[in-house]
């Protein structure tokens, strides 16, 4: 069982390094943004996705309005 656990522990140790060496982080990131686009093409199908990303825009135009609001408070300095 012992010979087992070592081999097991080499070989998960082994696999990050190989998945990054010689240019593996490139493919490995090009492979995640294949999916992504996949997975986005596939949700803009969708009948409710205009709604879905039309509110996400709201919510980030608010919180932007949000905090340039916050940003211009005066000093107690100031008149």
């Amino acid at each position: 069982m012992k010979p087992f656990n070592v081999l097991l522990s080499i070989t998960l140790l082994s696999v990050p390094v190989t998945t990054l060496a010689e240019g593996g982080g490139a493919r490995v990131m090009a492979r995640m943004q294949a999916r992504r686009d996949e997975s986005m093409a596939r949700f803009l199908e969708r009948e409710d996705a205009k709604a879905i990303v039309s509110a996400q825009q709201a919510a980030k135009t608010l919180s932007t309005a949000q905090a340039s609001n916050s940003g211009h408070m005066k000093s107690v300095d100031q008149p």
